[in-house]
């Protein structure tokens, strides 16, 4: 139905000449709609829009059912009480889209809000060195080389001063990274509170077991050996630890928002300048004090800690698979042909942004950028030509094989410019060629390599097999021979006795 006003000016459209199709795209309505309309005047239309008005909905008769639902179970939602319409109700037929307009009228008419608002009162202040706030954050920073990195954040605040520690790291927090940055708050303060509050995170709690709180097993060492008592948020319950949320918040829009990435280590310095500079050194919103100025004399009420012990980590070993492939964090790296065999496993182990993978007996195979994304192959640049040899190694070991001669040093200089990309695979090709034959007849070749421009393994290789000596090959046959007949030589004629026999040309 469509509005007085509306009514009117589609009339006066019809006045100004307009057929009913440019009225409706005008006014944006249907063409029978605007036809409709154009049959009434005024009186009727007040008739027709008061009719639809006091028109019965299919919906009346379920007000007082949804009612009594919303009263009861005032977070309910629509689409729950669709349901349990439906369950109640054998011949319901009304749509869920109507059911959600009705529900939201009635809400609406009877003042009764979705969201019970939690009621919040003012508490008063800890006593110095009795408690700290921590938590953990995430953010996205563009890079000065290109691209973006995830910055994951630590943050401590200690409750009566309000004085705050922060510290960043590109891969997320596990139980022993969360263990290093208390060591590092604790130092940062000079000693520890009495308690700590925090969220039921995984990397410091296994299971909530109903109050029964169990830690793993990293963090329950380190909570025993720093010796600090514990009090836990309920799940989903940020309200009741408000002042780390601002102290996360604060650090990531007033330090780290729109700051480009340099490295990890710059950013730590610079987010510790800017908590003396402005996070500890401004007057705090809601005590009205230096947060610095207070902790002068909270810290006399802190506990020392020493730094825990260095525990050797144990490292895990992952299995390589068949497609010479690692699985490590959700990625695939992969090893070089002929590093899997079933069963074969390798050590993996993060060195700042390298992945080294090793062998069980901690032999380097291979390293890779270390990947932050999910789900990536991180390949290897011509895998077939990745062997262990190295390049440098085998050049030496190539050079001996040709006689070690500045000769031979010529020959491997023309070699790789002419093979730039494949020098390696020259390189093999003339090991395994050359070590087929005496060294006498590889020198020989190389020299007749050199003084025809013969410079290619698979052209050294012919050369050899051209130049065998033959007493060599003389000295191959008679070594198949049977003892007894090695020393019996054939008897040798005179060629006229031949000639006489068969009559020969007369002279």
């Amino acid at each position: 139905m469509v509005r007085m006003e509306n009514f009117c000016k589609i009339a006066d459209l019809r006045k100004k000449g307009l057929n009913n199709s440019q009225i409706a795209r005008r006014m944006k309505v249907d063409v029978k709609t605007v036809r409709k309309y154009l049959k009434m005047d005024v009186e009727n239309y007040s008739d027709y829009k008061r009719n639809n008005t006091m028109r019965k909905s299919i919906m009346d008769e379920y007000d007082e059912y949804i009612l009594k639902t919303l009263l009861e179970f005032p977070e309910i939602s629509s689409a729950q009480i669709y349901d349990w319409l439906r369950e109640a109700h054998l011949d319901f037929k009304p749509s869920y889209a109507s059911v959600r307009q009705r529900i939201a009228f009635l809400r609406k008419n009877r003042d009764i809000p979705k969201k019970k608002f939690r009621l919040y009162e003012a508490v008063q202040e800890l006593p110095f060195g009795q408690q700290a706030q921590v938590d953990m954050g995430i953010i996205t920073l563009a890079k000065k080389a290109g691209g973006y990195v995830k910055i994951y954040i630590f943050a401590m605040v200690l409750s009566a001063s309000r004085k705050k520690f922060i510290c960043f790291q590109t891969k997320p927090f596990d139980s022993v990274d969360f263990k290093y940055a208390h060591e590092a708050a604790f130092q940062y303060f000079g000693g520890r509170p009495i308690e700590i509050v925090y969220d039921q995170d995984r990397v410091m709690c296994v299971s909530e077991n109903n109050g029964d709180i169990i830690y793993t097993e990293n963090f329950q060492a380190f909570k025993e050996y720093a010796g600090f008592s514990i009090r836990l948020c309920r799940s989903y319950d940020p309200e009741s630890k408000g002042q780390i949320e601002s102290v996360v918040k604060y650090a990531k829009y007033n330090f780290l928002k729109n700051r480009i990435f340099e490295s990890i280590d710059l950013l730590n310095e610079q987010g510790l300048a800017w908590l003396e500079r402005t996070g500890n050194g401004l007057i705090h919103n809601t005590t009205k004090k230096v947060p610095n100025d207070v902790f002068q004399e909270e810290r006399e009420y802190l506990v020392p800690v020493a730094a825990m012990p260095q525990k050797a980590k144990q490292l895990q070993a992952y299995t390589v698979r068949k497609d010479h492939v690692v699985n490590y964090h959700s990625n695939r790296y992969a090893v070089p042909l002929g590093t899997y065999s079933p069963g074969k496993q390798v050590y993996l182990v993060e060195d700042g942004e390298m992945l080294k993978i090793s062998d069980l007996n901690g032999n380097l195979i291979i390293a890779h950028p270390l990947c932050r994304d999910k789900g990536k192959l991180i390949a290897i640049s011509h895998p077939e030509r990745d062997l262990s040899s190295n390049t440098k190694e085998l050049q030496e070991e190539v050079l001996a094989l040709l006689g070690g001669t500045q000769e031979a040093e010529l020959y491997l200089i023309k070699l790789k410019e002419a093979f730039p990309r494949y020098v390696k695979d020259q390189l093999f090709a003339l090991k395994k060629a050359a070590t087929k034959f005496e060294k006498k007849i590889v020198c020989k070749v190389l020299s007749y390599c050199v003084e025809h421009s013969l410079f290619s393994a698979t052209l050294f290789k012919d050369a050899l097999e051209y130049h065998k000596v033959p007493e060599f090959v003389s000295a191959a046959i008679s070594a198949i021979l049977p003892v007894q007949y090695a020393k019996i030589t054939a008897q040798q004629r005179d060629i006229t006795e031949y000639i006489n026999l068969e009559g020969g040309p007369k002279f």
